[in-house]
Formats: C-alpha cells, structure tokens, sequence
C-alpha cells in the first residue's frame, strides 16, 4: 500500500508515502483528537462521538454511527487483527495530547 492516513484536527487526510502529495482529505465532526484505523480498503476515523467509515481510496464516507449515549470521551480502535501493543501507544498518546491541551487552556485562563 503507498497511502497513509493522518488524523488531524477533524479531518482524516491521506498521503502518498512515496511523494508526501495528499491525495485526499475529509473533513469529520468538530474534536480535538480523531483516530484513525485502517483496514481492507477502509479507514475507521473516531472524531466529534461519531464513528465514520470511509473509502481508502477517495475519503467518501460510507457510512457514519452517532454512538448515541456513549459521549464524546477518548476512543480507541482496534480489531482482531491489531495487537496490544499498538493500542497500548494509541492510549498513551491520546492521554498526552488531552493532558497538554488542559495545561495550555490553564496557561491561556490564568493570563
């Protein structure tokens, strides 16, 4: 495969790994973490309490779960396929981007 998927700032982009061009970008709920997963020609994005579901191949959504009742807290994604260890760095940066985003709202408020 010579695609990668970046989650950034509500919107899954994709590269070309060999040329760094991007290829596409889609734009996602409002959130200051999506994580994104890919598999078999889908790339599983969480962002804003919604899970998304898009082509690998162009960013269209395919479909899209509210996970009603669930919030809008940290999300990890994971299959049968994904080892422990991977999730186990997925928490890890997810919490040290939470924990910097509260530190920077304190600095910012006690200005």
């Amino acid at each position: 495969m010579d695609k990668l998927f970046l989650g950034i700032n509500n919107h899954v982009v994709c590269l070309s790994k060999k040329t760094g061009e991007q290829l596409w970008t889609t734009k996602l709920k409002s959130s200051t973490i999506t994580n994104v997963y890919y598999e078999e020609g889908f790339v599983f994005s969480y962002s804003g309490g919604h899970l998304f579901c898009l082509s690998a191949s162009d960013g269209s959504i395919i479909w899209e779960n509210t996970l009603k009742g669930f919030g809008y807290g940290t999300c990890i994604i994971a299959s049968e396929h994904q080892n422990s260890t991977v999730i186990a760095s997925q928490i890890v940066a997810q919490q040290a981007t939470a924990a910097g985003a509260v530190v920077a709202g304190t600095a910012a408020s006690s200005s």
